[in-house]
């Protein structure tokens, strides 16, 4: 993971979120006026370093320095994002409405989109905190062996030293409630090694008919994917990397590794492996992180339900309505008699935040097709 380019990234890193503070700054001082410009600009050059500190921390696995930094750094950015997002918007409607551009227009403007940025701070993570939306989902698929077949999708938990167990506890005990046949991760489970203390997390009590199967997301790479290896094994989970599992003759279930691995180094991308061996115009449920692939897998000659997270549709503004313009940023796809569910996922990363979207568990029921 680490080699990859990350001097440059996190240089960007800092960029992005220190320049974000740096504009907010100079945006409100240019119309509220501080007394001390001195200090409000070095508290949030001092926040991206911070922020970008926690960021390399987290990376590296250095728990004292991510333990201290990580819960600042964390809102830090999504208070940069949302206030410069606001700050943004408020520079437009001025420039729009340019014949207003008096002093009295443009401070109370000011006034108006900082009340709104507090506003969409507390309701964010007020959100990412306490909405878990259980979102419903049918699809007549041709083939289908069984009546009827109900599956479960999580993806993007992203478990860090951070997350409370009594949350990831609460996943569990919803998703056990939907009596799901089968379970399926569909990457970025983890952030951190938490192989020894998973049972604290109720990770262990996942309950289906035919098992719990997953794939890897780019960050299991990042915290290494031994790791998350070992936890499969110990959850007894089935993981995929570019093969496939036939579920008592009722479906297959076929799985890809993130594509992250192959630019890393570490491991091999394959979709066209996952599927081999499986007949022509049989149904498959696919797993894989990321959903870019649905059009080629739609096309390998399968009846396809893929399952896809990555994107958290966005997850905070201005993410979240850059995202819209995507090809696949949320929601339900088709072509052909092939589906993809793309989640906004089931919790959140970085910023402990969600402004347009919800954290989302997804029960997706399959039905066989009459036609």
């Amino acid at each position: 993971m680490r080699s990859l380019g990350m001097p440059a990234f996190f240089a960007f890193f800092f960029v992005l979120y220190g320049g974000a503070g740096v504009y907010c700054v100079w945006r409100i001082n240019a119309v509220l006026k501080f007394k001390n410009k001195l200090y409000p600009y070095a508290f949030v050059i001092l926040a991206g370093l911070l922020t970008t500190a926690a960021y390399i921390a987290g990376t590296y696995d250095i728990k004292l320095a991510a333990s201290v930094l990580g819960r600042f750094g964390s809102v830090w950015m999504g208070i940069a994002a949302l206030t410069s997002s606001c700050l943004l918007a408020n520079d437009f409607l001025n420039l729009l409405f340019y014949k207003f551009r008096r002093a009295k227009f443009r401070y109370y403007s000011m006034i108006a989109s900082l009340c709104i940025a507090a506003i969409l701070i507390l309701w964010s993570l007020a959100n990412a905190a306490f909405i878990l939306k259980i979102k419903t989902i049918e699809l007549e698929i041709p083939n289908l062996k069984a009546d009827k077949l109900s599956v479960v999708l999580l993806s993007d938990l992203h478990i860090t030293r951070f997350t409370s167990p009594k949350n990831i506890n609460n996943i569990v005990s919803k998703v056990n409630a939907l009596n799901p046949d089968i379970i399926v991760f569909a990457g970025d489970i983890i952030d951190c090694d938490i192989s020894e203390n998973y049972a604290l997390y109720g990770l262990d009590k996942f309950k289906s008919k035919y098992g719990v199967f997953a794939v890897t997301g780019n960050h299991e790479y990042y915290a290494g994917v031994e790791i998350y290896e070992k936890l499969c094994k110990n959850l007894g989970v089935k993981l995929l990397r570019n093969e496939n599992f036939t579920v008592e003759n009722v479906i297959t279930v076929a799985g890809v590794n993130d594509i992250y691995g192959q630019k890393a180094g570490i491991d091999l991308y394959d979709p066209a492996k996952a599927f081999e061996g499986i007949s022509a115009g049989s149904p498959v449920l696919f797993l894989s992180h990321r959903p870019g692939i649905f059009n080629k897998a739609a096309h390998f000659g399968f009846n396809i339900v893929q399952l896809s997270g990555h994107t958290h549709a966005g997850q905070i503004i201005p993410a979240e309505i850059i995202i819209k313009f995507f090809k696949y940023g949320y929601g339900l796809f088709k072509t052909g008699d092939s589906y993809m569910y793309l989640t906004s996922g089931t919790r959140f990363w970085g910023p402990p935040m969600r402004t347009l979207s919800s954290c989302e568990i997804t029960k997706i029921i399959l039905k066989r097709s009459n036609k």
